[in-house]
């Protein structure tokens, strides 16, 4: 599979440059140690401290790369700074056990920090201060630890996880951090209204009257909690509802909160009111000048956004879309099966159940989705191409590599963004090259494309044959298992003419709608096998010669059962690969050996049925002199070429009889010209 490098992310250069400092300023321990001792400090009714024990908990769960106690010690000296050092010690038992436990996931965090306030920090507590109301106290720290673990892990996580929007998450974070522990106001200013009233409008622009007023509700309880006076707590509230109402008027940022103001100001309104009106204006400015494009990032994110209900819908329709066609491939194994028994009356049906038990087990297991969503490479490709108003990118991961799915809001001028993308995965995704293969730009409304794996190396197939009869009993297909991968097959029917032609051409069909509906070979055969002993009471076999190609890198995989040799010929060097397996259709059982071997370029794979070496009877090891006959070619001559006059040179050693059904294919390794380079990127790593 491969693999996703880490790359510096940035489409526009200054952009680039803002990102990377204050990626390097929240890189660093300073940052996280200063954040840290403000939500030590952060309390609630003046008497409880819970966020200094979900930040804690919430940076182990989240698996944050920085591992050295940096936080712990941040946290230790907010909460030092603000408690007695005595009343300290039950909090320093929590946080110490906190950070040194395990960070194994999410729920396993919140249990040992429900168990540290609980079991640690409660009995402590009370030993220290021997009253019941300890109890109630730190129960309710509990829970209010255990809803800012929540809110305090979505941030830390997400920020490490969606690099498309990691800078907004991360001021998201730290505003937070400020409105928990700045409660002091200078002149009438007042920090905390000015930052929650920030939220509102972001809030609002986002996500319109809902987040508005989920917001401005959200944030007026956490005041409240924080100690805020009742008209704070008004005016968050009626903020968030008519600001969401007017959020349709450009004006309506600005006189939403004024009408909030007018509303829950005390009467007569005092030199408050007009500092809060200032705070109020400030901010709705402020909001007012983020831009759209750190908007558009967060929406993709943010449940019950436009973008985000689009980029749900991509995905849905996308694995309905793969769904669908595994069970159009199934449906059409099972029709080819109805097809071959549908004139059989054989009595042997009843014992066959138990390979129709195998098959029906098979596609239970192929059902389950061999495709999952790679959030880390769609969130590089959001982030690099946030200037190109992408509505969606979906990528999903195939046994190929990935396929990416897209859309524009409207189609881009140069009609190159699509391109450009799968560049940019040609150069992000290590060893494998990305191309456009469907889009649909319009003039007008929406633009779509698929990018998918650009495989290194196409297959040139050459074929001849010659038949006994009117008709021949040998069958051969080439088809696409997989975006890189390539089938050969080869049936050689018992005998000639039409029955032999029949169970080839039964045979050679089956197989293929099998194997790119995802069977494995082992079930594929097994199937086969028992398909041609219900058909033919009498011995009746056939022998299957496949070979699949493997296009990103030329490894081949061989399945002979009952074949005749196969032959890679290597400028003058020919190699021989052996049959090892008797034809499907002699024993219940078949036992199937597979054997890998390299094609590279321009080097040639000869595949024949055992009449061309059967042609030759006077001669005991007839593989050895195929190879002498195949050292005397040229690789030069197309494929089509060399098939013809391998099976000429066989029909001249017979002088022109033919005993038994002949056929000929060669197959040649070519690689397919990339004529864009591809991006060089460096690795980087995050925090």
């Amino acid at each position: 599979m491969a693999k996703i490098l880490s790359v510096p992310l940035g489409m526009d250069k200054d952009r680039s440059k803002v990102s990377s400092v204050w990626q390097v300023l929240m890189y660093s321990p300073l940052t996280w140690v200063m954040l840290g001792f403000l939500l030590g400090r952060g309390a609630i009714f003046g008497d409880i401290w819970p966020f200094g024990l979900a930040f804690l908990a919430a940076w182990r769960g989240s698996k944050r790369k920085l591992s050295k106690p940096y936080v712990l010690f941040g946290v230790l000296a907010g909460i030092t700074s603000i408690v007695d050092f005595r009343l300290a010690l039950p909090y320093y038992a929590a946080f110490s056990l906190i950070w040194f436990s395990p960070s194994k996931s999410k729920e396993f965090s919140k249990c040992w920090l429900i168990c540290s306030c609980i079991l640690i920090k409660m009995p402590l507590h009370y030993f220290l201060q021997p009253v019941f109301m300890v109890y109630i106290a730190s129960i309710t720290e509990c829970v209010l630890a255990v809803f800012s673990y929540e809110l305090l892990y979505a941030l830390l996580s997400q920020s490490s996880e969606e690099k498309s929007c990691r800078d907004e998450l991360q001021i998201i974070f730290i505003i937070i951090t400020l409105i928990i522990s700045i409660n002091w106001r200078y002149s009438g200013f007042s920090p905390r209204l000015l930052l929650t009233m920030f939220l509102i409008i972001i809030g609002t622009r986002l996500g319109g009257l809902p987040f508005a007023s989920i917001a401005g509700t959200a944030l007026a309880l956490f005041s409240l909690l924080l100690g805020e006076s009742t008209h704070f707590v008004l005016l968050l509230v009626v903020s968030g509802l008519l600001v969401g109402i007017l959020s349709y008027f450009k004006w309506g940022y600005f006189v939403g909160p004024l009408l909030a103001l007018i509303a829950v100001a005390p009467s007569p309104a005092g030199p408050e009111t007009v500092q809060w009106l200032f705070v109020l204006m400030l901010a709705a400015v402020v909001g007012c000048l983020v831009p759209e494009a750190s908007l558009k990032r967060l929406s993709r994110i943010l449940p019950g956004t436009v973008r985000y209900q689009k980029q749900t819908q991509s995905e849905e329709k996308y694995v309905k879309k793969a769904f669908n066609e595994k069970i159009d491939q199934y449906l059409t194994v099972l029709k080819e099966l109805e097809v071959s028994l549908l004139h059989d009356e054989n009595t042997l049906i009843c014992d066959q159940m138990q390979g129709i038990s195998e098959l029906l087990e098979a596609m239970k297991i192929s059902f389950s989705p061999k495709s999952s969503f790679t959030k880390e490479l769609e969130g590089k490709i959001l982030a690099e191409f946030s200037g190109a108003d992408l509505t969606y990118a979906t990528v999903l991961q195939t046994l190929d590599g990935y396929k990416i799915h897209g859309a524009l809001e409207e189609p881009c001028s140069t009609r190159t963004v699509c391109q450009e993308i799968a560049d940019f995965c040609s150069g992000t995704i290590e060893s494998q090259r990305y191309m456009v293969s469907t889009s649909n730009c319009r003039k007008e409304g929406f633009c779509s494309f698929t990018i998918t794996p650009r495989p290194r190396y196409r297959v040139e197939i050459g074929k001849a044959k010659v038949a006994q009869e009117e008709i021949s009993g040998d069958s051969q297909v080439a088809f696409e298992i997989s975006d890189s991968k390539l089938a050969i097959v080869i049936s050689d029917g018992m005998g000639v003419g039409k029955k032999a032609h029949a169970e080839s051409n039964v045979t050679v069909r089956l197989l293929e709608r099998m194997l790119k509906a995802g069977y494995n070979l082992a079930t594929t055969v097994s199937s086969i096998n028992r398909l041609l002993m219900l058909r033919n009471p009498e011995e009746m076999f056939v022998t299957i010669d496949l070979v699949v190609v493997d296009l990103f890198s030329g490894d081949l995989e061989f399945a002979k059962i009952g074949a005749a040799p196969s032959f890679i010929k290597r400028g003058r060097e020919v190699e021989i690969v052996h049959n090892h397996c008797l034809p499907v259709g002699v024993l219940a059982q078949v036992d199937i050996q597979t054997d890998r071997r390299k094609l590279r370029e321009g080097e040639v794979l000869v595949m024949s049925t055992d009449g061309v070496l059967d042609a030759q009877r006077n001669i005991a090891r007839k593989d050895e002199w195929m190879c002498w006959n195949l050292r005397r070619l040229h690789n030069s001559h197309d494929p089509a070429s060399l098939a013809e006059e391998v099976l000429k040179q066989r029909l001249d050693v017979a002088h022109g009889e033919v005993v038994d059904d002949m056929m000929v294919v060669v197959a040649r390794l070519v690689r397919v010209d990339w004529d864009i380079d591809v991006y060089r990127r460096k690795r980087s790593s995050g925090l």
